[in-house]
């Protein structure tokens, strides 16, 4: 099994981002390589949104023990969450019921807000620190894609979910 620290591992990547946030110049921030595209600035508005909406509430029903039934934890869910392989997939937003695609569906922010935003992003996710070591991994909430997980699968999923879109924030970068 593979052997990580979710909070050192979401630290590392988002300060990352946050660098690369506070460096992009307003063009690259806002810039849409077509219509149906989002630019930088709504990527990073997305990886909050599904953060705040999604990934951190279901961590929270595990740890408060508000077991949602579904499916065992799929093939996919053991080569990311066990093995730390992420296949590269496209996931459509259409794909998860209409609440959810309205909560991930991102906005075009401000520059100030959108980095003050990142920031107590990061701030709120390693404040969970203390909740996380104390979780029972024995206790699961079902996500659609991957059957049922643990609070510590559903906190690391924040991260995962921010590298499942490194290649197009480095598209976006270009």
């Amino acid at each position: 099994m593979f052997a990580k620290d979710p909070i050192a591992i979401f630290k590392k990547r988002s300060e990352t981002w946050l660098q690369d946030l506070e460096h992009y110049d307003q063009e690259k921030l806002y810039h849409k390589p077509s219509s149906d595209q989002w630019c930088l600035a709504e990527l990073y508005d997305h990886i909050i949104r599904v953060a705040k909406t999604y990934q951190i509430p279901n961590f929270h029903r595990c740890i408060q023990n508000d077991i949602k039934e579904g499916k065992s934890k799929n093939s996919a869910a053991y080569l990311i969450f066990n093995f730390n392989f992420l296949p590269s997939r496209t996931i459509k937003m259409e794909s998860f019921p209409p609440k959810i695609v309205s909560n991930f569906t991102p906005e075009i922010l401000e520059r100030d807000i959108l980095e003050n935003n990142f920031r107590e992003f990061i701030i709120e996710i390693l404040a969970k620190e203390s909740l996380l070591h104390q979780c029972d991994r024995a206790i699961k909430h079902n996500h659609p894609f991957f059957g049922m997980i643990n609070a510590v699968e559903w906190f690391s999923l924040i991260e995962i979910h921010m590298r499942h879109h490194e290649s197009q924030k480095k598209r976006l970068e270009l």
